[in-house]
């Protein structure tokens, strides 16, 4: 009855030895999916980040402006309506589209990260 037992075990054993090669192995190949998964990722995120920065006048814009004002003062305070509505820019703040794409990479970024570094932990378990 002994030697029966002892042989399911070996075989229990076995089994179990290499039903967690296999997974190590997957998850090492998860892992690396991951990682260059994030690395694309990052890439995008940095590229597209950019849309996101507001608007920035230029040195021109600013002499521009200052040149406007110049002209309004020698003007009694009246800007002439040609230069009113030149100076006049609201699309200076991103669009929505552009922060709910970029909501979007960094959500997919943060979620690829943290599916590595749970693979990371159940690897080392």
């Amino acid at each position: 009855v002994d030697a029966t037992w002892d042989k399911f075990a070996k075989r229990l054993q076995r089994q179990d030895e290499d039903s967690a090669k296999v997974w190590k192995e997957e998850i090492d190949a998860l892992l690396v999916f991951a990682g260059l998964f994030s690395a694309v990722l990052t890439a995008f995120n940095v590229d597209l980040y950019k849309s996101l920065k507001p608007c920035t006048p230029a040195a021109s814009d600013t002499n521009t402006l200052a040149l406007i004002h110049l002209i309004t003062l020698l003007n009694n305070g009246t800007t002439p309506e040609m230069l009113a509505a030149a100076t006049v820019s609201d699309n200076c703040k991103p669009g929505s589209a552009a922060v709910w794409i970029n909501a979007l990479w960094f959500a997919s970024l943060v979620l690829s990260l943290s599916s590595a570094s749970i693979g990371i932990v159940i690897r080392q378990w």
